[in-house]
């Protein structure tokens, strides 16, 4: 199967109003050069695309650290069909959190324009300090396909809406090129690269025992506890409940970590995440122990919040075992 791969990212769209156009110089494209390239032939679209991405900007938009514009992308294509996964790791400007998520998409490919589509956006996690519940867009647009500068080249506007809410995003333009064969492997060894068969199977860190996890990192996952929450939008906090002993803990949702080597205090820190309701597995937060503290064994304190209850619970973890909740939606 295709993959995504991702390396630095422009946030790609939100449901606020826009009031003005981010600018961004694409190629020239001369006239007679595009309708020499419209002759129909056989175009391989498989492959590592660069791609640059505009849209109108909107009120409170966040800033990111390192970006530029600049995606990565691996399109797999059967005949006229298009698919591909999108993973998006990037993190927000003044060390106010990071964004993660990864995005499926379909296309349809008529040899000289690709219908693009996003299908789903899975795993969400927002670590934003003060912009809560921010969303990413579900796009379409149509790609129209022409040769320039040596180069495979694919641009359109696309339009979208909030994956959560359905409102309208802000629009924009797309454009992407593909890269050389001779650049890719440059390309691979700066990027983060998540696979279909990789995403199919489950995180690689983690060992399941039906519906339970039985291991991660190769240590023994405790049996846990199943919680009832009453809608896919959770706030997480977490916090040292007792005194700052130094305790660095990573906690894994969903297969992604949420926070990595983090030191806990006794400031609350809160992230939202949303709930795969089409998941395999059930979901599921992991508490990984990187020390003991001063006081063994690692102890935190988690609140988790559906807009309706806030649960309050306790995950131990040293550095032979680690703790989890699983998550079960009622339904409505």
């Amino acid at each position: 199967m295709g993959k995504i791969i991702f390396s630095v990212i422009l946030f790609l769209g939100f449901s606020l109003s826009a009031n003005g156009q981010v600018e961004i110089n694409f190629p020239k494209k001369d006239p007679k050069v595009l309708q020499e390239n419209a002759a129909k032939k056989v175009v391989d679209l498989n492959g590592l695309w660069e791609a640059e991405i505009t849209q109108l900007s909107w009120q409170g938009e966040p800033a990111f650290q390192g970006i530029t514009g600049k995606l990565h992308v691996e399109v797999s294509q059967q005949g006229n069909r298009v698919e591909g996964l999108i993973v998006c790791r990037a993190k927000f400007a003044d060390n106010m959190g990071y964004l993660s998520y990864e995005k499926t998409f379909k296309g349809k490919w008529d040899g000289e324009t690709l219908q693009y589509e996003d299908v789903k956006v899975e795993n969400y996690i927002n670590t934003h300090r003060k912009l809560r519940h921010i969303e990413t867009c579900l796009k379409t647009a149509d790609l129209s396909f022409y040769e320039y500068g040596g180069a495979m080249h694919l641009e359109g506007n696309w339009e979208g809406s909030g994956h959560i809410s359905e409102v309208s995003c802000s629009p924009g333009k797309i454009h992407l090129k593909k890269i050389l064969e001779e650049d890719i492997a440059t390309e691979e060894a700066t990027t983060y690269n998540v696979t279909f068969s990789q995403k199919n199977k489950g995180p690689v860190e983690l060992k399941w025992d039906g519906e339970k996890i039985k291991k991660i990192k190769n240590r023994k996952v405790k049996k846990g506890e199943v919680i009832s929450v009453k809608s896919k939008n959770l706030s997480i906090t977490v916090y040292d409940h007792q005194r700052d002993d130094g305790d660095i803990v990573s906690l894994n949702y969903n297969g992604n970590w949420l926070l990595e080597k983090y030191t806990l205090k006794n400031t609350k820190h809160k992230m939202d995440v949303f709930l795969d309701g089409q998941a395999a597995v059930p979901n599921y937060l992991v508490l990984y122990a990187h020390n003991l503290g001063e006081i063994s064994p690692n102890t935190v304190a988690i609140i988790v919040d559906d807009g309706v209850t806030r649960q309050q619970f306790v995950l131990n973890a040293d550095m032979n075992t680690s703790d989890v909740i699983y998550f079960k939606l009622e339904q409505e």
